[in-house]
């Protein structure tokens, strides 16, 4: 079985209580298998994602704003310098699931993400368990999330803020964390997601 570290990381919000995405309550068995499956992103999410976009396809330097599918950021007077490596997919097989992420950036053993968020929030990201799997599978000893406020200031138009750096690092039982994780999660999907499986597959595939 394959799975993203972004539904693993779901996985865990859901076994603790945590929402899925701001705003909502409790999530449910239902929720949790709607947000893996079915691909409707927020207007949050469809923001995000082109400015991750934006990042990709940027030079080193000074830029001002980008403007990308429709959308319009205005950026922090700052320059931009991003890893050569980027948008770098992997896998890490951990029992009967084959785990994947994409991570916006390598340099030697330092995995570089982009964030995009309404409001800063470090215990969010430091708690989770995307930066564990990630350090895992790309064999990385620093995780760095470049984590960028959105704020809209009209439809479809932002105000960026300067990033807030955040770092975590690899520790010694990290591993087995993750294995433990990644085995609750595979005894979950083999019981609330046997009937979506194709379609959270292609889900997956496609990004």
């Amino acid at each position: 079985m394959l799975a993203r570290v972004s539904n693993i990381e779901a996985y865990r919000q859901w076994k603790n209580w945590q929402p899925l995405f701001e705003g909502q309550e409790e999530p449910t068995v239902e929720d949790l298998v709607q947000f893996i499956t079915v691909d409707e992103p927020s207007e949050a999410m469809k923001a995000g994602t082109a400015f991750h976009k934006a990042m990709e396809t940027a030079g080193d330097g000074l830029h001002t704003q980008f403007e990308v599918d429709d959308y319009t950021f205005y950026l922090p007077d700052a320059a931009i310098s991003l890893p050569a490596i980027r948008e770098m997919r992997a896998y890490g097989q951990y029992g009967g699931l084959t785990v994947t992420g994409q991570v916006d950036g390598v340099e030697g053993r330092v995995v570089t993400d982009h964030k995009t968020t309404s409001k800063f929030d470090p215990e969010r990201y430091l708690n989770g368990c995307q930066w564990k799997f990630y350090l895992d599978i790309f064999g990385a000893n620093e995780f760095r999330w470049n984590i960028f406020v959105l704020k809209e200031l009209e439809p479809m138009v932002y105000g960026v803020s300067e990033p807030q750096v955040l770092k975590a690092y690899r520790y010694p039982e990290m591993h087995d964390h993750c294995e433990k994780l990644a085995a609750d999660y595979l005894a979950f999907a083999k019981v609330h997601l046997r009937e979506e499986l194709p379609e959270a597959a292609r889900l997956l595939m496609a990004g």
